[in-house]
């Protein structure tokens, strides 16, 4: 029987028969009342009124009927109901609405307590067995007993919702090659397997729910569920959460019952990656000194924006940098290089860079001149195919004489602007301009395979924003033309949309993948909220350090120097045997047999450009070589037969060959 009438009501009112909440709230997505007035009875389970609140609470009735199809609890809008507690047991008269695709009794007439109840949680689990089984559990009081963890924090700042799930979500195509059932396959044509692409993502979508925080106001101060660094990361996780299921804005989303206990992922500190060459990567998100463009908007803004990839550069100190993403000019890159050895000495670094077409942005290679030099020219890759230049650098160590190639990459993006096509999206998670990352791919494999017979340098790293994950048709065919990627299987650089990835990459070839030492993301900025970034309107929040220095996060890469060879292999093919040295002011061929009539011979730069040449007639001869750049150079001599003789040559202050 009706105990008492609750303050918030002091009129009679007309009596109506009880509705269950089951029926009310019925076996779809609206309520079969719609527009009705009815009375339901159930327990108070969570409160939320005041200004900037949901402003009203929730009822359950547990025992309303054996069918899982219906929800058992539903919301009452009631913006004044200051006698209205948890656990509760009331009698509600009101009017059913949709209100935003959530079912609800507002405009209330009546509201009677009955006595009190306690209703258990309802245990549940993700990921959902489908999405539309989310809709019987609206508006019911849920516990979660797993550990789930935070994967999206994009509305965070905002609105103070984070997205849960049962763990880190990956993008399908990290982890699913679209044409090949193995993932080892290197196959980039066809569709034969987008079934388990598209079955990933699913099983993504229903395994995330947004955690709200019981307000309908923007940017709540102060901030839900802050960690001790001022920041929620993604990979935090909540044990044990108990809330109720509420939808809006086109969303279902927990509304928190009780204090929100979350363990907080802590910020990591550069990696360890061993070895005596220390390379990394990073794509800087448009550092711009044109104000008012893709970068900052202001000088202040530069300003936090420089102050934080420095910091973020200093931590990494790389021996060889490869940043993308730099304003196409000649100013942007020297502004952040004069920044880098402000902070680490002057000269610390140098830079090799070329300037694309037009504005956009390039990629740089920053190096320290005390631990590496320069051996071959700057090669660039930069043809029709490509929006920017794509750099390789010969270096030789300071301590070992040992070489490496060096190189940039930065693909086509998936922004859709403008694609038709086989550029348009193909639905195999590959998203768009996929056709022209593959051709990209296609052309760069080939010139590098040019650049390590020019230079008669095996050993290469290659790095940067390949603009494509693990499993995509670009990295099959880097692996399919002999390059091995020497991250590990689990690295995630790119959060987007909640699923996690990695478009930033480290290849080598097989001499340099046998020296690498480790090689690691330093996930400084996918796991940050956005908010945390250099922009006026995040000045509160900012701080200067590495964290939420761009959206990409850096590859730091390994290298014993050890492990990699001294000298260029020289390769000849005579039938007769040569031996070449130089001295640094004079190069010398000798050949240990008779020639059979005069010679010619030429030397060649490493972009095929003859730089010395001549005629001989004995068995030894040689050519003044001062003024000629240090780096690597190949040699032919030919009689009247035919080539006789070829090989390569490292011209330097070592002279090593």
């Amino acid at each position: 029987m009706r105990t008492a009438l609750l303050p918030a009501l002091l009129c009679t009112f007309p009596v109506f028969a009880q509705t269950p909440i089951c029926l009310v709230q019925g076996d779809g997505t609206a309520s079969p009342y719609d527009g009705q007035v009815v009375s339901v009875v159930g327990t108070v389970t969570a409160v939320f009124q005041g200004a900037g609140t949901l402003q009203g609470y929730f009822v359950e009735d547990p025992l309303c009927d054996a069918n899982v199809e219906t929800s058992n609890g539903i919301f009452v809008y009631q913006t004044t109901a200051p006698g209205i507690a948890v656990g509760q047991r009331i009698q509600v008269t009101g009017e059913v609405d949709e209100f935003q695709g959530l079912t609800e009794i507002r405009n209330v007439s009546d509201v009677q307590q009955l006595g009190f109840a306690v209703v258990q949680p309802t245990m549940i689990g993700l990921p959902f067995a489908t999405l539309t089984d989310r809709e019987r559990y609206e508006g019911m009081l849920l516990r979660f007993p797993q550990t789930l963890v935070v994967t999206d924090i994009a509305n965070w700042v905002q609105y103070g919702e984070v997205v849960l799930g049962p763990d880190r979500p990956r993008e399908p195509t990290d982890l699913i090659d679209p044409n090949d059932v193995v993932p080892s396959g290197n196959t980039t044509s066809g569709a034969g397997n987008v079934a388990a692409v598209l079955a990933h993502r699913s099983n993504n979508e229903r395994g995330r729910i947004i955690l709200d925080d019981g307000r309908t106001t923007s940017y709540p101060d102060p901030q839900p569920n802050i960690g001790p660094e001022g920041t929620l990361r993604t990979g935090s996780t909540i044990t044990d959460l108990v809330a109720v299921l509420s939808y809006a804005f086109n969303e279902y989303r927990l509304q928190p019952v009780g204090s929100v206990i979350m363990a907080h992922a802590a910020r990591p500190a550069a990696p360890v990656v061993g070895g005596t060459l220390r390379a990394a990567s990073l794509n800087v998100l448009n550092y711009w000194t044109t104000l008012g463009e893709w970068g900052a908007n202001n000088t202040a803004e530069l300003q936090r924006q420089r102050t934080k990839l420095v910091a973020a550069l200093q931590s990494m100190d790389a021996d060889v940098l490869v940043l993308c993403e730099v304003e196409n000019n000649d100013m942007a890159w020297a502004d952040l290089l004069t920044a880098l050895n402000t902070v680490m000495g002057s000269g610390a670094y140098a830079a090799r860079e070329e300037d694309a077409q037009g504005g956009g942005t390039k990629t740089v290679i920053f190096y320290k001149p005390g631990v590496l030099t320069p051996q071959t020219p700057l090669f660039s890759l930069y043809s029709s195919t490509f929006q920017r230049p794509h750099l390789t650098q010969g270096f030789s160590l300071n301590t070992t004489g040992a070489r490496l190639l060096v190189s940039s990459v930065h693909l086509r993006s998936k922004i859709c602007d403008n694609a038709i096509g086989s550029n348009a999206d193909q639905g195999d998670g590959q998203g768009c301009y996929n056709a022209q990352r593959r051709s990209q791919a296609q052309e760069l494999v080939a010139h590098w395979a040019t650049v390590r017979s020019v230079t008669g340098i095996d050993a290469q790293l290659i790095l940067g924003d390949f603009n494509a994950y693990t499993q995509e048709d670009p990295l099959d065919v880097l692996r399919a033309g002999g390059l091995i990627r020497v991250l590990p299987d689990d690295a995630y650089s790119y959060r987007f949309g909640g699923a996690f990835g990695c478009l930033d990459h480290a290849f080598a070839t097989n001499t340099l993948s046998q020296a690498v030492t480790g090689a690691e993301v330093w996930s400084i900025n996918s796991d940050e909220p956005a908010e945390l970034d250099y922009r006026d309107a995040n000045l509160a929040r900012y701080q200067p350090n590495a964290f939420r220095s761009s959206d990409h996060d850096a590859l730091i890469v390994g290298v014993d120097a050890e492990g990699l060879p001294v000298g260029v292999e020289d390769r000849s093919h005579l039938d007769r045997s040569v031996h070449v040295e130089a001295d640094g002011i004079t190069l010398r061929w000798m050949l240990t047999s008779i020639p059979k009539g005069p010679m010619e011979w030429t030397l060649h730069d490493a972009l095929g450009r003859v730089v010395r040449s001549g005629r001989a007639t004995a068995h030894a001869w040689g050519t003044d070589i001062q003024g000629i750049a240090a780096g690597t150079y190949s040699w032919r001599i030919a009689e009247a037969t035919g080539v006789i003789g070829a090989g390569r040559v490292v011209l330097g202050m070592d002279q090593r060959w």
